[in-house]
């Protein structure tokens, strides 16, 4: 079996845009009291991110426990006074489809389908605080041709890589382990 990872392994996403995202959520604002801009609320959750040592451009990951995106969001957003008329999933959904779309990275459909005919399994382990529907939606939707064991998002599952619990998890989920 092969373990993939999804960000620029299976998927390319090209230069992440935090504001083009906030924008498109903001579109689905109810109640934005202080008429936040998508530059004011990106800036309040990188500080956020930077408090937290969480992920980002400019930090890498520093810990290994995954913060889901629907508890960032819903301290951000509140904290903010902005109201959404969109669940944390769409939320998800929406800022990373305008953020950072993605394609298939360049051969991965090729070497995916010999994996196929080779009877190769494969799964994927990705570090990502996308909601686990949303990340396989993704996926799916990247590479319709394939149809993967599993796909272990850690935002459901607490812990990122390297922390090995997500790993044994893995073996545990493709039947190699106990």
């Amino acid at each position: 079996m092969i373990l993939f990872d999804y960000g620029q392994t299976l998927a390319d996403e090209g230069e992440f845009q935090g504001v083009r995202g906030t924008e498109a959520v903001l579109r689905y604002a109810v109640k934005n009291p202080g008429r936040r801009t998508a530059e004011e609320v990106q800036r309040a959750a990188d500080q956020l991110n930077r408090s937290l040592g969480r992920f980002g451009p400019a930090s890498g990951h520093m810990h290994q426990v995954e913060i889901p995106n629907h508890m960032f969001n819903a301290y951000l957003y509140e904290s903010l006074g902005i109201e959404l008329s969109l669940s944390p999933e769409q939320i998800d959904e929406v800022f990373w489809n305008t953020a950072a779309p993605g394609k298939p990275t360049a051969g991965i459909e090729d070497f995916l389908m010999w994996l196929k005919e080779q009877g190769i399994r494969s799964g994927v382990i990705t570090n990502i605080s996308y909601a686990p529907d949303v990340v396989k939606r993704r996926i799916r939707k990247l590479l319709p041709g394939h149809s993967f064991e599993f796909i272990l998002a850690t935002s459901e599952y607490l812990f990122r890589k390297p922390d090995r619990r997500i790993f044994e998890l893995a073996l545990k989920k493709s039947g190699a382990c106990t």
